[in-house]
């Protein structure tokens, strides 16, 4: 069995399906979003459509998802965010928000877990880029790999149970001793000085995650960032 982990979309349409086509072009038959379906980018509807739709797909709730849900000050946010916010709240329809509203903040099954921040406390929206914060994920999570998305930034901690090491290799070896946490590559706005899309997929069979990032149409989700009268800075970041 081969699950595609996907994370931070972001309204970003063209990104989403090329991570789509290519997961199902390998037999992916089973889909976990880690959040963040919307924001920064033109499509948030038209995502959560497609998140929505896909068979079985289980999907978290990310800190923009919640965000999108109210209608009060937006604080903690950087400006290019934060304006980003309000028009993706003006764009979503009650029924979207009802689905998104109803998302968990985390799951799992019986080879991994999934959050889209950190298992130390889901709601807080953590990052796990440093080994401190790693610690305390790895305290709540029981499986041997978990995945989270939140800082756009593909790597991965391993846990040999004497010391925590960081990766960025694009494949990693489950069948080692230990336990693995991975963060997957942000769907539609990548942080990591890659601006292709990217996801995790899972193979159970062969023991194995892999990393892969992908080229897709940048242009167009650009130049829809700009005819949505969104700031430029976004889709300058996409670049």
């Amino acid at each position: 069995m081969k699950t595609a982990v996907i994370t931070d979309i972001h309204g970003n349409l063209e990104a989403l399906r090329a991570v789509l086509d290519h997961a199902r072009g390998r037999g992916v038959d089973d889909f976990v979003c880690l959040g963040d379906v919307v924001g920064y980018n033109a499509d948030p509807g038209a995502c959560v459509d497609v998140i929505r739709a896909l068979p079985g797909a289980r999907c978290l709730l990310g800190n923009h998802d919640a965000m999108a849900l109210g209608s009060g000050p937006l604080l903690g946010i950087n400006p290019l965010a934060r304006e980003a916010m309000i028009w993706t709240r003006d764009r979503l329809d009650d029924a979207r928000k009802a689905w998104l509203s109803g998302l968990p903040l985390t799951c799992e099954d019986a080879d991994a877990q999934y959050c889209h921040a950190s298992l130390a406390d889901p709601p807080a929206w953590l990052y796990v880029h440093t080994e401190h914060n790693a610690i305390r994920h790895f305290a709540r999570q029981h499986a041997r790999v978990g995945f989270v998305g939140h800082s756009h930034v593909m790597f991965a901690w391993r846990d040999d149970g004497e010391r925590l090491t960081r990766t960025s290799d694009r494949e990693l070896d489950l069948r080692a001793d230990g336990r693995w946490l991975v963060s997957v590559a942000s769907v539609g706005q990548p942080r990591d000085g890659d601006r292709r899309t990217g996801y995790a997929l899972l193979d159970r069979d062969a023991g194995t995650v892999t990393h892969h990032r992908l080229d897709y149409d940048i242009a167009g989700a650009r130049s829809k960032i700009l005819a949505a009268g969104l700031p430029a800075g976004l889709a300058e970041r996409l670049g």
